[in-house]
């Protein structure tokens, strides 16, 4: 009821969902749930998408994104413990599902591609995701030697993390309407534009909220431009590399956002 009420009052069309996560419910306040394509038997190994939720989230808020990117062909897994800002908590997603790709009673068994990870989060969990995106990739070949970062996903991210320290391409969605993480405040001024070491983007929707991505895709405005991101990344998609990448890069054109901007290195990229 508490989740329902709050994303109302911030503008939001869906109802949020939740999972028995205490204090939500009496399940444990810590775990990871994990998401996979139904058909993952019959695909290919597929990338993997470590989530982490904002913070005094429920797990439950980000199913429908989570079933969003599992439909084009990620695992994802969203790690939480109720603070969800800190880099532990995309350690804890990624050490699940290593575990799972190595149990074989797992669904996962053997089809994980780790070489195409991907940290994602939203507010404290964007936060988190930034640290990690600072501090995995060059421990990623001592945890596994399979794995590798290839990018992060920072949605409204809070401001513990700088975005000089981050190696990896980096996409920063933010909200004309998000009075909690200001697209002017922190995003732009120690992480955005202070991202010196890897390619980097940041788009402003118009009419978006704090609360907007615990919206199902037609109502969050940003999501159509998120999945094209990881496409691109992990998939090198060529009709979504033509939003990020060229000189004449889409997402510069699109009218759903108030601002876009991308740094030199991400300017100079021709794939």
């Amino acid at each position: 009821m508490v989740a329902h009420l709050t994303v109302h009052l911030f503008g939001n069309r869906d109802d949020a969902r939740c999972t028995q996560a205490f204090p939500y419910g009496l399940q444990s306040p810590i775990g990871v749930n994990t998401y996979y394509p139904a058909d993952i038997e019959n695909m290919d190994d597929a990338p993997v998408i470590v989530f982490v939720g904002g913070i005094l989230s429920n797990p439950g808020n980000y199913d429908t994104l989570a079933r969003q990117w599992t439909s084009h062909g990620f695992v994802v897994v969203v790690a939480y413990d109720f603070f969800n800002s800190t880099a532990d908590m995309p350690a804890l997603g990624l050490a699940v599902a290593l575990i799972q790709s190595r149990d074989p009673s797992s669904p996962l068994f053997g089809k994980i591609d780790f070489g195409r990870t991907v940290l994602a989060g939203h507010s404290g969990g964007g936060q988190a995701t930034l640290q990690a995106a600072a501090l995995f990739p060059p421990l990623a070949g001592m945890v596994d030697p399979r794995l590798r970062i290839i990018g992060a996903l920072a949605i409204e991210p809070g401001p513990l993390a700088v975005g000089a320290l981050v190696g990896v391409p980096t996409l920063y969605l933010t909200g004309y309407n998000d009075f909690v993480v200001p697209d002017f405040a922190w995003v732009r001024w120690w992480q955005y534009n202070m991202s010196f070491n890897a390619p980097a983007w940041i788009a402003n929707a118009r009419g978006v909220s704090h609360f907007s991505p615990v919206d199902g895709p037609g109502a969050y405005a940003s999501s159509g431009t998120a999945m094209a991101w990881l496409e691109y990344i992990a998939f090198v998609d060529d009709t979504a590399r033509q939003y990020f990448v060229g000189p004449d890069w889409k997402l510069e054109t699109d009218k759903t956002y108030y601002s876009v901007d991308r740094n030199a290195l991400a300017d100079a990229l021709t794939r």
